[in-house]
């Protein structure tokens, strides 16, 4: 990466012609979020409701994040740079302005101040200054084009999302997610009380990465849209495209080059981690499942972008305070970003002690910052709780594709086999940004090491750590942009040091070594590997290899005046380049699902509008403080010993705090279970309390109704698959009934 500026990166008088060019990137980008809102509009999401939770958005977030954005970035930039990254500063916004409107009960905050903070900055002489002397350059048309159909990859895993995850199940019980309903309850505590306790289970630590759900909160706060909708529609219908915008904006801030930019965005789709199993690998860098993933995102590639226009020189001093904030949010927002961000600057210090020791103290600074925001994110946002990851590499091999495919990894020999090619597969989209350290001017460059260092650490994160649920691959996805923009870059520096015969020679050859590499080894060793079958397994990784090596050698000889450059090229090349064969074979072998049929209410993860609207109606009865009890806490209606404790419904929907319901992720659950899964299995800490809860649906009695309300129980919420008496009279008075649950007022003793 050059160390020149981008801040001049096309004439200060476009042509017409160059301005109608940058009306029609900005048009097909705007055309790519409109189909996706309608898509989540004619998903149940009301029309009226998409309205207000955009303007919402666009006044209380991204208006007051342009601002910030407009004040420390370089005089010349673009409209999609101000928006995406300003998305990013509103993020930055929402969040505090949030927890003080949830500590007060109150949705007037989470309006005003927003509104307030866009009145100092235009009002403060210098920040007005550079706000008013920000200019837009026109974009080329085909890089608006080109972000908007790389967003359309997102729209099967956002359409299978919505027709599993429901807003109303009117034709019959469903079933979500498992984790859609602790997510929603997240963002109710968010919006009504801050963050407070974990809102499942009274009295457990709040210790987790909620600053998406504050997010959430937010944009109910301030348009009134339900939290649901938001959460299972508005969401993950905007984010795709504030995603692609902002990896694209960094690419481009970072070399001045749409090409660059375009590449960047392609590679961070299209471009799935190569293999030679034949395999399908979409691993896309954001999921509907996770909104906490998607939202890293934007406040990853803005804290990348402010780190690189500081090193340049293009702030002001004061821009070094978005530093913190930036780190703070996007590790509060998903706790995969910043870590791999301080390996990327760690390189990077050791890069410059070798190579351009004036960016040393500025890059020492900086990971100073950085570690000490995230050290403080973690003692008050997560308490120090790591939510179930562990350093065991024996236990993350059992995750990996190839243990899948063996049916185990027990042997050391597996394990190891297992966790390179984990790690190795995960780094093929990065292969390119190895280049950048031949060239002089990109050595000394912090930022070519802060991306190439990110990448491997966010792929060795899969071969180090094990999680319940593999959340160790997040690392990996969070750092897929940073891998594509740094293989952009490097394939930029290729493209000019080569002839055109060598360029043609690597992509020739690549494309087609690409797709033998990905489909050539099974075939050629007698097909898919099966359990049990190591050494088939290792046939196809040599086979692999040595397709790989073959193409190079042939590259070097079609280009004898640059042989071994032409050589290693092609080999990376091959590998890069079966990314998208893997990306094409996932959407044959996971295509777009039908709409769920209607399931019975004893099965797993069953819901009902009849549970819904009971606990609906607690929500709309009840006190913010209020607690509410219910009788199941499990994903199938059993009794509560050794059960999939995942049940998050009441909470999610009373948006009240719960006296106990499901208790997996809390810090408490993950501390005295802190191995596999045993967290999601795990009897109630409290079983003295859990039998007050539960006895009192079967037999109620004075005692426990006195007790109950001790505990600050004022709402029952009962769930009519599981056992309970004909009637809590006179104990408690029934508010209101649905076959398949009702709503009881506990009554003062």
């Amino acid at each position: 990466m050059s160390t020149t500026t981008a801040s001049h990166p096309v004439a200060h008088h476009p042509t017409i012609f160059r301005r109608m060019s940058g009306s029609v990137a900005n048009v097909a980008v705007l055309t790519a979020l409109l189909f996706f809102l309608g898509y989540v509009i004619a998903a149940g999401l009301p029309f009226s409701h998409a309205v207000l939770a955009t303007l919402a958005v666009l006044v209380t977030q991204v208006f007051p994040g342009v601002l910030i954005w407009r004040s420390i970035r370089p005089r010349d930039g673009w409209l999609l740079e101000d928006l995406g990254m300003g998305f990013a500063m509103g993020v930055c916004v929402a969040v505090p302005v949030q927890v003080v409107a949830g500590l007060m009960h109150s949705r007037i905050p989470a309006i005003v101040l927003p509104l307030v903070l866009a009145a100092v900055l235009l009002a403060v002489p210098v920040t007005r200054h550079r706000i008013r002397e920000a200019r837009w350059s026109p974009l080329p048309w085909w890089l608006g084009v080109g972000i908007a159909l790389s967003s359309a990859v997102f729209l099967a895993p956002l359409i299978n999302y919505c027709r599993t995850n429901r807003l109303s199940w009117s034709g019959g019980p469903g079933a979500p997610y498992v984790d859609t309903y602790l997510h929603l309850a997240l963002a109710s505590e968010l919006l009504t009380r801050g963050p407070v306790e974990w809102p499942t289970v009274k009295g457990a630590t709040l210790g987790y990465q909620w600053f998406a759900h504050a997010w959430i909160a937010h944009v109910t706060a301030t348009s009134n849209v339900g939290l649901d909708q938001v959460l299972m529609r508005f969401m993950p219908a905007i984010l795709p495209i504030v995603a692609v915008v902002t990896i694209g904006m960094l690419g481009l801030r970072l070399s001045g080059s749409p090409v660059v930019a375009l590449v960047g965005v392609i590679g961070s789709t299209v471009f799935a981690s190569g293999n030679p199993f034949a395999i399908p690998t979409m691993a896309l860098p954001l999921t509907p499942l996770s909104p906490t993933l998607g939202m890293g995102i934007p406040t990853l590639m803005a804290l990348l972008s402010v780190l690189a226009m500081r090193w340049r020189g293009q702030t002001l001093p004061g821009a070094v305070v978005l530093v913190p904030v930036l780190t703070i949010i996007a590790t509060g927002t998903k706790g995969s970003t910043s870590p791999v961000v301080v390996a990327g600057l760690g390189l990077a210090i050791l890069a410059m002690l070798m190579w351009n020791r004036k960016m040393l103290l500025p890059v020492i600074i900086d990971i100073l910052i950085i570690g000490v925001s995230l050290g403080a994110t973690m003692i008050v946002v997560f308490h120090g709780s790591a939510a179930g990851l562990t350093l065991n590499p024996p236990e993350a091999a059992t995750q990996t594709f190839l243990a899948g495919a063996l049916g185990g990894a027990s042997s050391a020999k597996v394990q190891i086999a297992a966790l390179a090619l984990a790690a190795g597969t995960g780094m093929t989209r990065s292969l390119f940004a190895f280049v950048l350290p031949f060239r002089r001017d990109d050595r000394k460059d912090p930022m070519t090491w802060v991306l190439i260092g990110g990448t491997i650490a966010g792929s060795s994160a899969v071969a180090l750590f094990y999680h319940p649920g593999a959340s160790q691959y997040y690392f990996q996805a969070t750092a897929i942009p940073m891998a594509a923009i740094g293989s952009a870059l490097g394939a930029q520096r290729l493209y000019h040091a080569l002839s055109k015969r060598g360029r043609l020679v690597i992509l020739g050859i690549g494309i087609v070594g690409g797709a033998l590499f990905f489909t050539g080894p099974a075939r050629l060793t007698g097909g898919m590997v099966h359990h049990g079958e190591f050494r088939h397994a290792m046939e196809i990784v040599l086979v692999g290899v040595a397709i790989a090596l073959i193409g190079g050698v042939i590259a070097g000889a079609l280009n004898p005046s640059r042989r071994i450059p032409t050589a290693v090229a092609t080999v990376a090349a091959i590998v890069l380049l079966a990314g998208p064969f893997a990306f094409i074979k996932s959407y044959k072998h996971d295509p777009v699902v039908a709409i769920p049929k209607p399931i019975g209410l004893n099965q797993v993860d069953a819901v009902s509008n009849g549970e819904l609207a009971a606990a609906r109606y607690i929500r709309a009865h009840s006190g913010v403080e209020d607690l509410v009890m219910t009788n199941r806490h499990c994903t199938t209606p059993i009794a509560p010993n050794h059960c999939d404790n995942r049940r998050w419904l009441v909470t999610a929907f009373t948006e009240r705090q719960s006296f106990i319901e499901g208790w997996t992720a809390t810090p408490e659950a993950t501390d005295i279970a802190p191995h596999g899964r045993d967290s999601v299995f795990l009897n109630y800490w409290k079983p003295q309390l859990l039998a007050l809860n539960d006895d009192f649906y079967i037999t109620p009695t004075a005692a426990a109704q006195r007790e109950l309300w001790n505990q600050g129980v004022r709402w029952i919420y009962m769930e009519n698959t599981m056992p309970h008496a004909a009637t809590l009279a006179p104990y408690a008075t029934l508010r209101f009934s649905d076959p398949d649950a009702s709503a009881w007022q506990l009554n003062k003793p």
